[in-house]
């Protein structure tokens, strides 16, 4: 007997699939082990980074090979990886800011701190799809905890594009994440602001002012 449709139904039928109905798995992995997601990963960076903020045209490095280069060449950084199925949607990277490039240690140079002393966790990315599932909270818990096993860091912390609060481009609703970053524990860092070129669309390469956050690593328990 084939039964009615009612609202109820149809809505189910609708969300049948949908990315928030489904479940998201969570891999960590270190070092040279992140080679095997390499080509992943980059994906999934120019489609989210091609978004807000960061308004990238893929024309000019920002998070691409180079800087993911330094994770594959580092034994002690590391990779959050959320994925659906077989399909990655989500990616953090952190390692020791001493193993990255030579801007971000100047960074820290300039503010009269040991890049030696900081893990910098050098991108964050996820589909919108699959955002408010508490994913963020988890990328930010394994890296900080990764950096408490390696130990030696005295602060763990990442750089963030700043934008106009009157931007032609910023979405209607768009918000940003400080209030986020701030219950995690983060305040900005001016001392260690830095400007980061890259190209956008129509704009081509354009200087972005970029917001250091961090906070102190504690030890772990």
């Amino acid at each position: 007997m084939q039964h009615a449709m009612n609202p109820l139904t149809m809505t189910e039928d609708r969300r049948a699939g949908h990315p928030s109905t489904r479940i998201v798995g969570v891999r960590t992995v270190v070092g040279t082990a992140i080679g095997e997601f390499r080509d992943d990963i980059l994906e999934l960076r120019a489609r989210v980074l091609a978004g807000w903020p960061y308004l990238w045209d893929g024309a000019s490095p920002l998070e691409g090979p180079q800087t993911l280069q330094a994770c594959l060449d580092s034994w002690r950084s590391v990779a959050v990886l959320a994925f659906d199925g077989d399909t990655l949607v989500g990616a953090a990277t952190g390692l020791p800011l001493a193993d990255d490039g030579r801007e971000w240690r100047e960074a820290a140079l300039g503010a009269g701190i040991d890049p030696s002393r900081i893990f910098h966790f050098s991108g964050s990315v996820l589909l919108p799809a699959y955002r408010g599932r508490g994913l963020g909270h988890r990328f930010f818990d394994e890296r900080e905890s990764h950096a408490r096993i390696i130990g030696g860091f005295d602060l763990t912390a990442f750089w963030a594009v700043e934008r106009e609060p009157d931007h032609p481009r910023r979405p209607p609703f768009g918000r940003g994440h400080d209030g986020f970053w701030h219950k995690r524990g983060y305040s900005p860092r001016p001392r260690m602001a830095m400007d980061r070129g890259w190209s956008e669309e129509g704009a081509g390469v354009v200087a972005h002012p970029m917001a250091c956050w961090a906070r102190p690593l504690e030890r772990a328990r």
